[in-house]
């Protein structure tokens, strides 16, 4: 149950229209759940203060009209809120009194290095309270938390994160860094528009984007990841990364790191397959450049882009013959044909890219932004895209998913998985994959990624 659908059965528990069957599952959120526990008190004190409001308008209403008072329906409706109200709240009367003399803090500031925040009236030093509900906006620097529960949280600016419990908080922009490794803080949950990161005992980070994208990437232990709309949670364990892209498919995008041999084994991501419906074997789809131009200075040239579709990956890690990229400090763009509309339900890019007895890895990078047409004539391939009726599936920039800071961060093999959380991404005939440089390890050149394969999976 993500935190919508929690929501919405506490408001029809509080107006009475709940079924017996809602009833005994909220029941059992709440004896199981203090996260949701605390919510359930936010949201019936602030249903009551509305009952309340509507009972004194009402009353105002007909002092001055009596002849024309509340409809009997609407009165009925919120009594039985009303009542429904005091019959949970009763147990924990005494905690909402507390709640209400203002003793609701419930994390607290650690540190802080050149904080700015948006608004300049804002004072805070180390040791301050941070209460239920407290919005931190933060134009630049960082902050340190520590919550009620143990977990400590770093949040770097801009950023604006509100702080919900003693163990949860909502990320509406920016990136937090949090460490919860003890049993108490177990389950801390960061929750962004899109999806809702819980804590298995670890450290991770989580990040959310102006248009509503959210990342997290594991880097000690194990998290679980509910999107909205999902058959299950999606469990990460340490390295694994996961963005999730706001609208109406959901899109996951998976990011692995490979154990470095020619099998490409990862986590949960299967290995180049020439079992996938856009395999060279099967004689339906095929791939070209359509923008831009692969390398073929010598001595490093690319291979053709037709190896994208053979079913393998590379037999060693630096090996430019059996790889597709393009030239350096430039960008562009593939466009793969799967011969007929597919209703794809995931689609699979690898790259593997490590110099001989060096660190040097910035070939490993993908870094892409991928579209879908489902018409049977591919239309333009000029930017804007979306203009031409191109839909925009995924951005992917590993390097941000795996929060890379050296190059020995940076895994040298790597496999990127696109998904959908209802089963499907989508029904399309074309892929475009716009595909960007990145930054070389010199800060000064922009290379280009060693791909080598794409699979996608799906049915006609």
């Amino acid at each position: 149950m993500n935190h919508e659908d929690f929501d919405a059965l506490v408001g029809r528990y509080l107006d009475r229209v709940a079924s017996e069957d809602e009833v005994t599952a909220l029941s059992r959120r709440l004896r199981e759940n203090a996260a949701e526990r605390q919510r359930y008190l936010d949201l019936a004190q602030m249903h009551a203060e509305l009952v309340s409001g509507f009972e004194a308008q009402a009353a105002r209403a007909a002092a001055v009209s009596p002849a024309r008072p509340a409809p009997r329906r609407v009165r009925h409706r919120f009594a039985l809120a009303w009542a429904a109200a005091i019959a949970l709240v009763g147990a924990v009367a005494a905690l909402l009194a507390v709640r209400r003399a203002g003793d609701r803090a419930v994390a607290g500031f650690v540190a802080l290095q050149d904080c700015r925040w948006v608004d300049p009236g804002v004072s805070v030093r180390p040791g301050d309270p941070i209460r239920s509900g407290q919005r931190l906006e933060l134009s630049s620097g960082t902050v340190e938390l520590r919550f009620a529960r143990g977990a400590v949280a770093t949040l770097f600016g801009p950023a604006i994160f509100e702080v919900s419990s003693g163990n949860e908080g909502f990320l509406t922009l920016g990136q937090i860094k949090v460490k919860a490794d003890t049993p108490e803080s177990k389950g801390f949950t960061v929750r962004t528009r899109t999806a809702r990161v819980v804590d298995v005992g670890t450290a991770f980070v989580a990040a959310a984007a102006p248009d509503g994208q959210s990342r997290v990437d594991v880097t000690e232990g194990e998290v679980q990841v509910h999107v909205a709309g999902g058959r299950a949670p999606h469990r990460l364990r340490t390295g694994q990364a996961l963005a999730v892209e706001a609208g109406n498919a959901q899109v996951l995008v998976r990011i692995e790191p490979g154990d470095g041999t020619a099998a490409f084994r990862f986590p949960t991501i299967e290995p180049p397959s020439s079992s996938d419906f856009a395999d060279a074997t099967r004689g339906a789809a095929t791939i070209r450049v359509v923008r831009g131009a692969l390398r073929t200075n010598v001595p490093i040239p690319s291979g053709p882009p037709e190896l994208l579709l053979d079913g393998r990956g590379q037999s060693r890690p630096d090996s430019p013959a059996e790889s597709v990229f393009f030239d350096d400090n430039a960008s562009g763009a593939l466009l793969l044909d799967l011969g007929r509309s597919l209703a794809i339900t995931r689609i699979n890019t690898y790259s593997w890219h490590q110099n001989r007895d060096s660190d040097v890895r910035v070939r490993a990078v993908q870094k892409f932004t991928l579209y879908g047409f489902a018409g049977d004539r591919a239309p333009a391939t000029d930017d804007p895209l979306t203009e031409a009726g191109w839909e925009l599936l995924a951005r992917v920039n590993s390097d941000d998913l795996f929060r890379v800071v050296q190059a020995a961060d940076r895994p040298a093999q790597q496999a990127c998985s696109i998904s959908g959380t209802r089963g499907s991404i989508g029904r399309y005939r074309y892929l475009l994959w716009e595909v960007q440089p990145t930054l070389g390890h010199n800060l000064r050149s922009l290379n280009n990624t060693f791909y080598s394969e794409i699979d996608v999976y799906g049915t006609p």
